[in-house]
């Protein structure tokens, strides 16, 4: 994962006059107005410099984000000797079984080994056996191979089969976080949700600080229907890493899928100010104004949505149901609707205050 440092190109230990330096050039060379065209990964670039600019200038932001680094260090530190201690072990387990074959198979392939030795000592060899040989019509032909005293020929024994070794149990690798993920991800994408978050409640329980494991598992768990839990996860991964506006996006709608709405506008207005060019995050708080009867509101997100991203079908489809709907009050002279919003970014007013606190 690239970090904000990496992103503006600077030193972990640079100074705050480095990092506006940075910053200033990162921004140049990626923005659409100064390049002359606008394309998707650069204004992905663009939003990545803003918000890695927007916690290394401040103080307290960026000690947090320096410990979350360290703290991120460890983990995949830990990870990695797990790893090694699980092959260790794994490669102990196989060479204990290997030990222990060897010793049951050791005394039958000594006694097929003895039986073999008599046996070369006490048979004839060929020439012995045939005896002399005599001609039959011209040809020569052995003499029989050997005889008793009254001349009946003695059937040569065959030799004994060879014992066949078992083969070696090789005990099954345990599975690491990686493994348990992608396949949690297969199951999700086929539709057993259940089996899914089973196995990323396994892949949380090796890696607990991985705050993509609480995204994936909160994502199922609204499919599923289970908002206090996916919420529980979403509050647990924004913890981990409080500076990823797709969290906040994604909680918003998990909170609009709920009944939430005050709560969807309150983290979806969070998701735009922390990233103002994502054209799906306007569409959604827009759908969120549209539910709650606040056409100017949702008109104003889904002409900004449109405006970053003209080929956005769901926000012109949802535009164009909000000037119905707008239509449709002012024909029937609806003096209860909403006040028309003062702001054409649709930010959150005053007015709406979230039932939940601490946040």
């Amino acid at each position: 994962m690239t970090t904000h440092y990496e992103v503006l190109g600077v030193s972990p230990r640079a100074d705050l006059d480095t990092i506006k330096r940075a910053f200033r050039q990162a921004a140049k060379a990626h923005h659409p107005d100064l390049r002359g065209s606008a394309d998707a990964a650069s204004e992905h670039q663009l939003k990545l410099i803003i918000v890695a600019y927007n916690v290394l200038r401040d103080a307290g932001l960026r000690a947090e984000y320096d410990a979350h680094l360290a703290s991120e260090r460890d983990r995949v530190r830990r990870e990695r000797w797990d790893a090694i201690l699980q092959f260790t072990a794994a490669t102990a387990v196989l060479s204990a079984v290997l030990i222990g074959l060897e010793i049951l198979l050791l005394p039958s392939a000594g006694d097929w080994m003895s039986r073999q030795a008599t046996r070369s000592i006490v048979t004839p060899s060929p020439q012995a056996r045939s005896g002399p040989q005599r001609k039959v019509a011209g040809e020569t032909v052995p003499a029989p191979a050997v005889q008793d005293a009254t001349g009946a020929v003695l059937p040569v024994p065959p030799p004994p089969a060879e014992p066949k070794a078992a083969e070696p149990v090789v005990p099954a690798a345990p599975m690491t976080a990686a493994s348990l993920v992608k396949r949690a991800m297969d199951r999700s994408r086929q539709g057993d949700l259940e089996g899914a978050v089973a196995d990323f409640d396994e892949a949380i329980r090796l890696a607990p600080r991985n705050a993509d494991l609480y995204h994936y598992r909160a994502k199922d768990l609204v499919r599923m229907g289970r908002f206090d839990r996916a919420l529980g996860d979403y509050e647990r991964a924004i913890r981990l890493d409080p500076h990823n506006p797709m969290l906040f996006h994604d909680r918003g709608l998990a909170f609009q899928r709920k009944g939430d709405l005050d709560e969807a506008l309150v983290d979806l207005d969070h998701a735009v100010r922390m990233g103002f060019s994502d054209a799906a995050t306007y569409s959604d708080r827009g759908t969120v104004w549209l539910a709650k009867g606040h056409y100017d509101r949702a008109l104003a997100d889904f002409n900004q949505a449109l405006k970053l991203d003209p080929e956005l079908a769901v926000a012109a489809a949802r535009r164009d149901e909000a000037l119905a709907r707008k239509r449709d009050q002012q024909l029937a002279g609806d003096d209860s609707a909403p006040p028309a919003a003062a702001e054409t970014t649709g930010t959150v007013p005053a007015n709406v205050k979230p039932r939940r606190s601490g946040r």
